[in-house]
């Protein structure tokens, strides 16, 4: 490296953190809030239980649970109290133990309380159907709230996107330069903290209307026409069709950023002096590539277990409910193999698709590190990478493979409905299995892509990989279209 200056765009991560590991040290006086144990276990092991069938991902459980209590309560108690409201709302969080006892002053329920005063008065503003998302939207800020850490996020995302832009140029698309900026936000920030909707329409909603956070009803009312319309503009941006696409273009460069975070949050008061070190910064990001590698497993094998234990509890629903009255009902006898290969041949699905999971190797590593350095040092960009995210144009050859895998598709559940029929399966039956295999491949394959969200190098995939990936995106198609019913 020519220069050990520091870039301009990692200079303010760094003081974001000192700044914050200033504040997490003040002491503040005032009365806490408190809540018995009488119920801390029965309600944390309940949301352990919803952490495995929901699948929702580890990072989201405490927004997620923050946005279906507030629902619940709303619907409980109505609108008449919100302060009462959130006094519960916080009592249920530390008893779930998504945030600390005795730990926050009093005066954070009426801050919760001004929240969501806040979003549900927006929520006059619009049509009906308004209410659930800006409910999701105000969870963001309530848990910005309680944990203020989780702004590191934003920081990051922000900084990366002014490095992405000094690096990269996004050409074409038929994309206003409002709306590219809009769509590089949500996919930066979706790569960097793997935010769902919620999140990034709070991130770009605190960037489009200034002073959001801490803006009271008042003010809402009196900037109405600016924020309606920054909300109209953001949910429209997420739903962008070219958001899937600039993601995974993202992604890869933005992985790197991962290892720079925990880098920085492991001594923030010693990382700028360690930058100032190159061979030790060099040495420091390796051991931890090393240490989040070996987490992957780790990962992989929680997954198979959510998986497994997602078959059995809804297998026991499936079973109660729909297939033994069905079979006592209409043949009048049980018929045990299908009961139990409905779970079985699941598992073992699960457990095919782990085994395509690969570690990264070193040369992933090395160019963590590049894309590290890149970012944190000072240097002249010579040439812009460029790219467009339009394909060409599908000709023959498209409609051509579409024709093919048209065939599979049929092809291939046809097929298993003739041996499943052989087995002793009937209609019912070979309806549940098709819906329970399609789940859990979903479920396996999005564990498979979590752990792989340190690669910026291509793996090269196996041929018995290939084969799996190819024989089973039938069901995954099927799994994507049952979740999102």
């Amino acid at each position: 490296m020519e220069s050990s200056l520091l870039a301009s765009e990692v200079k303010p991560v760094l003081e974001y953190y000192q700044d914050l590991e200033k504040r997490l040290k003040r002491k503040d006086g005032r009365g806490k809030i408190k809540v018995g144990d009488t119920f801390s276990s029965v309600a944390s092991f309940y949301e352990r239980i919803r952490y495995t069938i929901d699948y929702k991902k580890e990072n989201l459980l405490r927004r997620n649970a923050i946005e279906r209590i507030v629902k619940r309560l709303l619907w409980e108690k109505g609108e008449g109290n919100l302060l009462s409201l959130s006094e519960t709302l916080v009592k249920e969080l530390i008893w779930a133990k998504y945030i600390k006892n005795d730990y926050y002053p009093v005066g954070k329920v009426a801050e919760i309380s001004a929240i969501i005063v806040k979003y549900l008065f927006l929520s006059t503003r619009f049509e009906k159907g308004w209410k659930d998302w800006l409910v999701g939207v105000a969870s963001c800020e309530i848990e910005e709230s309680l944990d203020p850490s989780i702004v590191s996020y934003d920081v990051f995302s922000m900084a990366i996107e002014s490095w992405f832009k000094k690096n990269f140029e996004w050409a074409g698309d038929g994309l206003d330069e409002v709306e590219k900026e809009n769509q590089l936000a949500i996919a930066i920030h979706r790569s960097l903290f793997r935010s769902d909707e919620p999140k990034g329409a709070y991130f770009l909603l605190r960037r489009m209307v200034k002073g959001w956070n801490g803006m009271e009803k008042e003010d809402v009312a009196k900037r109405g026409e600016e924020i309606i319309k920054a909300l109209v503009r953001i949910r429209s941006s997420l739903k962008n069709s070219f958001q899937s696409k600039l993601y995974r273009y993202v992604q890869k460069e933005v992985a790197a950023f991962q290892i720079l975070k925990n880098l920085i949050e492991q001594n923030p008061g010693a990382a700028q002096s360690l930058m100032g070190n190159p061979d030790e910064f060099t040495k420091e990001i390796y051991e931890i590539c090393e240490a989040r590698y070996d987490e992957i497993r780790q990962r992989v094998n929680l997954g198979i277990v959510r998986s497994i234990i997602y078959i059995f509890i809804t297998k026991i629903i499936f079973a109660i409910a729909i297939e033994i009255p069905y079979e006592l009902y209409f043949l009048k006898q049980l018929s045990w193999l299908p009961l139990a290969s409905t779970v079985m041949i699941p598992v073992l699905f699960v457990f095919l698709v782990a085994l395509t999971i690969r570690r990264p190797g070193n040369d992933n590593t090395v160019k963590i590190a590049e894309t590290i350095f890149d970012f944190v040092y000072e240097h002249k960009v010579t040439q812009k990478v460029s790219f467009s995210l339009t394909g060409k144009k599908r000709g023959l050859s498209y409609q051509v493979f579409s024709a093919i895998y048209g065939i599979v598709f049929v092809a291939v559940f046809s097929l298993i409905a003739y041996v499943l029929t052989k087995a002793g399966y009937d209609i019912i039956g070979i309806g549940i299995f098709f819906i329970f295999l399609s789940l859990i491949l979903l479920f396996a394959y999005r564990v498979k892509f979590a752990a792989s969200e340190l690669n910026v190098t291509t793996i090269k995939e196996s041929l018995a990989s290939h084969l799996m990936s190819n024989l089973t995106l039938p069901f995954l198609d099927l799994g994507v279209w049952l979740a999102d019913k």
